[in-house]
């Protein structure tokens, strides 16, 4: 349960950090925004998070997880945030993410 709380923070903080980054790209000069900084240190973060994961966890396995529910989570900010439309292709795409997670979790 533990493993699945920090890959949970560890999604939300990549959002973020996303979220500050894009916003900074949109800038004249994104190197020099506070949003720069402010995904720098959220990406930063992150890599915390992922070492302890990576003490207990197979590799393929959280990275399955976290790739899932970052894209979605990203699409999402996209969609709300950016204006972003998705395509059909992309949406087959997100429901091929889904399904590799069920392929993952899957007992064999």
């Amino acid at each position: 349960m533990r493993s699945y709380l920090i890959l949970v923070g560890i999604v939300a903080f990549t959002i973020l950090g996303d979220y500050a980054l894009k916003s900074a790209a949109i800038k004249t000069a994104p190197f020099t925004t506070s949003w720069f900084a402010a995904g720098t240190v959220l990406y930063a973060v992150t890599a915390l998070g992922w070492v302890f994961l990576m003490q207990t966890h197979n590799l393929a396995q959280i990275a399955v997880l976290y790739s899932s529910a970052t894209i979605l989570g990203l699409t999402a900010v996209g969609v709300a945030f950016f204006g972003e439309t998705l395509s059909l292709r992309q949406i087959v795409g997100l429901g091929a993410a889904l399904f590799a997670v069920v392929i993952m979790e899957t007992e064999a």
